[in-house]
């Protein structure tokens, strides 16, 4: 059973920078515990327990519709009201979830901006996974968008990453990488994080 286990926002509404759970980078760290399958938040009026549920619902927006979209979407209001914090210049989120519960997690990392035109866009987004028995270093990025621009892993883990790689230039930087190399099957673990979403 698929699971996520960390989430951290910044910059969302009232959202500062928090962090729920477990994150690929606290993964010494043994006081830090994943999230469970039953989370409960509770807190004063005002304090972001709505805003929490409705960042993963941008997220879910994103999805099916694009960044742009999303800022609109359900009463957010653009990316102006969404916004939060006096030197941010984006919206960042990371996941940290598992599959099932013996496989290795997956990070999601997503950057939403605003592009020279004054429209969101997907600054920056990334997909990575610990390697088999690897335990120390940086996770492989399979999947790494940046301002357009997309380099992507084909093919399933298998221990040794595959060697193949396709770079090329996104036609619509306001739509997840996630989304569509996610309906490619020579993208299988894109793919099961896209319908994880």
């Amino acid at each position: 059973m698929s699971q996520i286990e960390g989430f951290h926002v910044q910059n969302y509404r009232v959202l500062r920078d928090i962090t729920l759970g477990k994150l690929s980078a606290q993964q010494k760290a043994q006081k830090t515990q994943p999230l469970t399958q039953l989370v409960t938040v509770i807190g004063k009026n005002g304090t972001g327990k709505s805003t929490l549920f409705d960042a993963f619902g941008f997220l879910a927006d994103c999805l099916s519709a694009g960044v742009e979209e999303a800022c609109d979407m359900k009463g957010r209001g653009g990316f102006d009201k969404l916004m939060s914090g006096a030197n941010g210049e984006s919206i960042d989120f990371e996941i940290y979830y598992r599959q099932a519960p013996k496989e290795r997690p997956i990070t999601y990392e997503l950057s939403v901006a605003l592009d020279g035109k004054w429209r969101p866009y997907v600054k920056s987004g990334r997909l990575r996974q610990r390697r088999k028995n690897q335990r120390h270093g940086q996770p492989f990025s399979f999947l790494r968008v940046e301002n357009g621009r997309a380099e992507v892993w084909k093919g399933e883990s298998t221990g040794e990453e595959p060697s193949e790689k396709v770079e090329q230039e996104l036609s619509d930087n306001r739509r997840l990488s996630i989304a569509t190399y996610g309906s490619l099957g020579e993208h299988p673990r894109v793919r099961k994080f896209r319908d994880f979403m």
